[in-house]
């Protein structure tokens, strides 16, 4: 390799959780390699990283809008993104997370003859396995997240490592302290967690409080509360609030809300981990319409589990609700019995700390960072 060249770098994260975990690759990648330019498509947190963004599809995706009525935005930043290998190509390209977004531009850099990492697996193991082939043609490596996941893409001629889990790279998300440790909080505490995106707010949040309030009817001292990470999402809790029963609304992790939580009532995704990495008995919930998972859902759905937690178990270790349409006194009920059962919660508790215990090592960028540099062409 010519001594002193400057590896340029492309990142496409296409949402919010992405930008977070692309921000902290570039971090990583300065200290990998000598010198580093990095480029692409990202949010606030890579450009902050020192990332020139042809663009910001994290704006995009964080609004309240179908996808099919923002396909012409994409179809615009492709061909934009397709120029852009054309006329300067960088070195590599790193996507992270998004396969409906990504897919497209890692077939557009594999095109180019440009070298792809793919991080954080797209989840074909759970839908979508036709897929395999377009992941091989497609990519030169992947880096997996979750332990598994290596031998099901080695398995299927994609070569793969395992790097852990960016949710947990930074230590002070797990043990830092919580804005509410210092409160005198009553039994019981419960996390409402309706998720990150806008339209998992406006689906979840109401039948949440819908089952606090059959919570506070039989514990009138149950202490609420809930964790978010953006304005404009504290913006909409608030603004989406019940009048009873009250919810402490606060801008920090979901990591400092559970962490002396009794119960979480969480949305189905990465957030899951997240609370079982503080231990605390959940309930995951996910709302999708009951005739398209009728439908079309059951049939794509490959795991006998649908939360990640119940994934990584191999069994059904917390309650999950999918879909959740019609279900809420059922949902009620399970709290309540829970919160009842002081021995089936610590049970759960030490179940989830054997659950997550090997994730729950920092070091997830650090490894995608290594794999970059090995993709790098030689000179």
């Amino acid at each position: 390799m010519v001594k002193d060249a400057i590896h340029r770098i492309f990142i496409s994260a296409a949402e919010a959780s992405g930008d977070a975990h692309g921000a902290k690759l570039i971090h990583q990648l300065r200290h990998t390699l000598e010198r580093v330019q990095c480029e692409g498509l990202g949010g606030e947190a890579m450009a902050a990283a020192g990332c020139d963004l042809l663009a910001n599809p994290v704006e995009r995706s964080a609004m309240l809008t179908h996808a099919f009525g923002q396909v012409f935005f994409y179809l615009k930043l492709l061909r934009q993104v397709k120029r852009h290998f054309h006329r300067n190509p960088p070195d590599v390209v790193v996507v992270i997370d998004s396969p409906a977004w990504n897919f497209h531009v890692a077939r557009a850099a594999k095109q180019r003859g440009i070298p792809v990492l793919y991080y954080i697996a797209p989840q074909l193991w759970a839908w979508g396995a036709w897929r395999i082939g377009k992941l091989r043609r497609c990519v030169d490596k992947v880096a997996c997240i979750l332990p598994f996941e290596k031998e099901w893409f080695a398995q299927r001629g994609v070569e793969a490592d395992y790097v852990g889990h960016p949710l947990f790279d930074d230590e002070q998300q797990i043990t830092g302290p919580s804005p509410w440790s210092q409160i005198n909080q009553e039994f019981p505490t419960v996390a409402l967690l309706p998720g990150s995106r806008k339209h998992e707010i406006v689906q979840l949040w109401k039948p949440m409080q819908l089952v606090a309030r059959r919570i506070q009817q039989r514990y009138p001292a149950a202490r609420f509360l809930t964790a978010t990470s953006s304005e404009a999402n504290e913006e909409l809790l608030r603004r989406s609030l019940n009048a009873s029963p009250a919810v402490d609304i606060r801008r920090t992790s979901i990591e400092a809300a559970t962490r002396r939580a009794d119960l979480a009532l969480v949305a189905s995704g990465t957030a899951t981990l997240e609370v079982a990495a503080q231990n605390c008995p959940m309930i995951i919930l996910y709302h999708v319409p009951a005739l398209q998972w009728h439908l079309v859902g059951r049939w794509l759905v490959k795991t006998p589990y649908l939360s990640l937690v119940n994934i990584l178990a191999a069994r059904q270790l917390v309650p999950e609700f999918m879909p959740l349409g019609g279900r809420l006194e059922e949902v009620s009920q399970i709290a309540l019995a829970l919160l009842q059962d002081d021995k089936q919660r610590q049970e759960m508790r030490i179940a989830l700390r054997r659950l997550v215990e090997p994730i729950l090592q920092p070091g997830a960028a650090r490894k995608a960072a290594e794999l970059v540099r090995e993709l790098l062409p030689r000179f």
